[in-house]
């Protein structure tokens, strides 16, 4: 069963772990400095998508590709920044799911920072705030509040839950009617008119590019807080930008933006009511645990010849 050729992106050090994998019989490392020059001598590839290049879809493919490649395994749950080449002819599996506990626990941060008025709140010596003052105007509560979400799949369902846990009310819009437990099914238009925290999780498509304009902020809630953890795209920057300067959009809390990273000067870096987190929300001890782990999996599917784990077809 020893006889797979291995080659990825994920460091020298992970070598030795993966050619001690029952179906691999040896494992390379590919320099990151030249990501998609990969090899074609390799039976599988894991690949690590270039999140701050919007290029990478234009990279042109190695010379034979994909030779002898069979696999490729996706270190992230979407096929941006990733060159197009890269599923033409081998399986293709992507890491969806492995993510989802930490960008989940990050929007749940971060709609908590917005309430609890965090940092703002916080005092320093000296500036102890009176209790009458905070009687008078009071933090505010996830307790009632409705959460939209815009895409309701792994990494939505699993804010879901925790949202539910706080005693939000859940409401989701999504291309697929299968229900979700505990998530009121809605149209686009009622997503934008109820929610009070707006936690984009869809992934970036076609039809999602730019969803979240000038349009959609028109019929959002006034004072609505966006969080987007998601991909830059799906929100039209330019129109957010005014949202903000009017006050249809409270507050936004970004760990992605479109341009990513955003050019130095750019509005957004100033703006009193936007936090912007440099594409962090994935980041946990165990997400790179779950990546790996459902990696190995996969080799022995393969090897085995069954379908993988988050095949995409």
């Amino acid at each position: 069963m020893s006889d797979l050729v291995v080659a990825h992106h994920l460091g020298p050090g992970a070598s030795g772990l993966l050619a001690g994998h029952p179906a691999v019989a040896e494992a390379r490392a590919i320099d990151l400095a030249r990501r998609w020059d990969l090899p074609t001598d390799a039976d599988v590839v894991f690949a690590l998508h270039s999140a701050s290049d919007p290029s990478a879809h234009r990279v042109p493919a190695p010379p034979g590709w994909p030779g002898r490649v069979r696999f490729v395994q996706l270190a992230s749950s979407g096929r941006d920044g990733y060159p197009d080449w890269l599923g033409d002819g081998p399986v293709v599996a992507s890491a969806a799911g492995t993510s989802a506990p930490a960008i989940a626990e990050f929007a749940l941060t971060a709609m908590l920072m917005v309430e609890k008025r965090l940092p703002a709140s916080a005092v320093t010596d000296g500036a102890w705030t009176p209790q009458a003052e905070v009687v008078a105007h009071p933090l505010g509560t996830l307790d009632g509040r409705t959460l939209g979400l815009l895409g309701v799949g792994e990494i939505g369902g699993r804010v879901a839950t925790l949202a539910r846990a706080f005693g939000m009310e859940v409401i989701a819009y999504r291309r697929s009617p299968a229900p979700v437990e505990g998530v009121a099914l809605v149209p686009f238009a009622d997503l934008l008119r109820r929610a009070d925290h707006l936690v984009v999780a869809a992934p970036l498509t076609p039809d999602t590019a730019g969803l979240l304009g000038a349009d959609a902020f028109a019929r959002v809630k006034a004072g609505v807080h966006l969080v987007n953890v998601a991909r830059g795209g799906i929100v039209d920057t330019t129109a957010l930008i005014a949202a903000l300067a009017s006050g249809r959009v409270g507050f936004a809390s970004l760990d992605v933006t479109d341009p990513e990273p955003l050019p130095p000067g750019h509005p957004l870096w100033t703006a009193p009511n936007v936090r912007i987190t440099p594409h962090v929300a994935w980041s946990s001890p165990r997400t790179g645990q779950r990546i790996f782990a459902l990696f190995a999996d996969n080799l022995g599917r393969f090897a085995r010849g069954e379908r993988l784990v988050n095949q995409l077809d």
